[in-house]
């Protein structure tokens, strides 16, 4: 097929998604009953499992996923098969926690992950502390898909879609329907994107993935020219690979997006069946993107100064060019990947509005403001950060990978307020507050000075390990148990 045809399909494709995006947002904004922070950033909390499964899915598997993926396994090789445990990780360490802080969530009308803080802890200062960590890494997680968004249409449409024009008009698209919609509006497009990627990888698997032979000579090419990308990881590497896992697991299951999916659960039996369907989720998604990756390494020896973020897109452009057939599912999953990033943009930067108009500006600034009125300063705030990530993400200083373990690094130093917090009668909001003020300063300081690892364990996990037992340290056994807030 002529290029210069293929890239106008896939740019058309492209445009009558977002009109419909845009088409979502505008019946979600009819269908909302009201202003309030509950029915905007919650959907009223009536999302049944069919949807739930699908909001996670397309929130859970982002750029992080769907383009680190491949490109880690064309950078290190065959032995990042170990990265398929990690998404496994984030729903079993979800499952821990999720079904109980759901029943608690429902009594007291939790909106934000601070009301959970406020209830269990009741310790302004531990509040604001866990909320500033949580929007940092809002922050870091919206520029990311900001940039993935730029990748793929660039790479898909093999440059005729500049790399910033990618990143501003997906933007515009997704600050419209998510201030006209919010969660519903996400939720509703939620259930598209994710049956449009599934069906899209699985498709696009079956015809590109070669035959036996065609898999014995990628071996044997492997072998002879990258020896290194086939052979078994160092003992140092599978230690990192370990850290990287559990820090993943437990930070990925925190999200504050993700928590705000379980107070929108229309119960307690539609929380289970989404979740129970999660879990087999990364044996099909992630496997398909690791093999994609190992049968894309020939095509990535001698092309060195390549960005390993555009991979994925480098590559759909290629086996989208073998036949109408293939260009068909190319197109299907190019749209279905653009719709994930969207969608993780679209969740995290709610989920950060809420946060700021609540938690923040809501308890300092606005102190008497009413629910609806926090909501339009909700919608402000997101066309304001919208604005100035775009700005950072048209001159990005770090890869997508470089974004995750920063994130992570900081994110698993609040695991210990939900899993503690709902499983242990020990830690008071005292030791949590030192404890998380030590992980964090430790997760941070080793970031600025520029030290990942010690003896090969992420300085992330050392935190959270630090944390931890900081908790139980400085925890007063005599003080109760439950240091809840009645004013929720």
């Amino acid at each position: 097929m002529d290029t210069t045809n293929t890239n106008t399909i896939i740019i058309a494709c492209i445009g009558l998604y977002l009109i419909a995006l845009l088409g979502l947002g505008f019946l979600a904004n009819k269908r909302r009953k009201s202003n309030s922070l509950k029915e905007f950033y919650l959907a009223g909390s009536g999302l049944g499992s069919f949807v739930l499964l699908f909001t996670l899915y397309a929130t859970q598997y982002s750029a992080n996923t769907m383009l680190v993926t491949p490109a880690e396994v064309v950078n290190k090789g065959m032995g990042m098969i170990l990265i398929l445990g990690y998404m496994t990780a984030v729903v079993i360490f979800y499952l821990t926690f999720a079904p109980q802080l759901y029943n608690i969530s429902k009594k007291f009308n939790f909106i934000t992950p601070g009301d959970w803080f406020d209830y269990r802890f009741n310790l302004p200062k531990l509040t604001l502390l866990a909320n500033v960590i949580l929007v940092l890494v809002s922050v870091n997680f919206l520029l990311s898909q900001l940039m993935a968004m730029g990748h793929v249409v660039n790479g898909v449409t093999d440059g005729q879609v500049p790399y910033w024009a990618g990143v501003v008009s997906l933007a515009f698209v997704v600050i419209i329907y998510e201030s006209l919609g919010g969660m519903r509006a996400v939720a509703w497009t939620d259930v598209i994107q994710g049956v449009m990627l599934f069906a899209g990888l699985v498709g696009l698997f079956l015809i590109v993935m070669p035959d036996t032979d065609e898999l014995t000579k990628i071996s044997a090419w492997l072998i002879k020219n990258e020896p290194q990308k086939i052979g078994v990881p160092e003992v140092s590497f599978r230690v990192y690979w370990a850290s990287i896992l559990l820090m993943i697991g437990l930070g990925g299951a925190v999200y504050p997006q993700v928590i705000q999916r379980i107070y929108a659960a229309k119960s307690i039996k539609s929380l289970r069946q989404s979740l129970g369907a999660m879990v087999v989720m990364p044996l099909v998604t992630v496997l398909i993107l690791f093999l994609l990756g190992v049968i894309s390494i020939p095509h990535f020896v001698d092309a060195q100064d390549v960005s390993k973020d555009t991979v994925l897109p480098i590559m759909l452009n290629v086996w989208g060019g073998d036949s109408a057939l293939n260009f068909g599912l190319m197109v299907m999953v190019v749209v279905g990947l653009i719709a994930a990033i969207m969608s993780t943009a679209d969740s995290v930067l709610l989920s950060l509005s809420s946060i700021v108009a609540k938690d923040i500006l809501g308890k300092f600034r606005f102190k008497n403001a009413s629910s609806e009125r926090l909501t339009k300063i909700g919608k402000l705030f997101s066309w304001a950060i919208m604005f100035l990530m775009v700005l950072v993400a048209l001159q990005p200083k770090i890869t997508l990978w470089g974004l995750i373990e920063l994130k992570m690094q900081i994110l698993v130093q609040t695991a210990p307020l939900f899993l503690l917090g709902i499983h242990s009668q020990k830690v008071t909001s005292k030791g949590m507050f030192v404890g998380l003020c030590i992980g964090f300063v430790f997760a941070t300081g080793a970031f600025f000075l520029g030290i990942k690892t010690i003896y090969n364990v992420h300085v992330g996990l050392i935190g959270f390990v630090l944390n931890i037992l900081c908790c139980y340290i400085f925890s007063n056994p005599k003080r109760k148990v439950y240091e809840m807030s009645h004013n929720n």
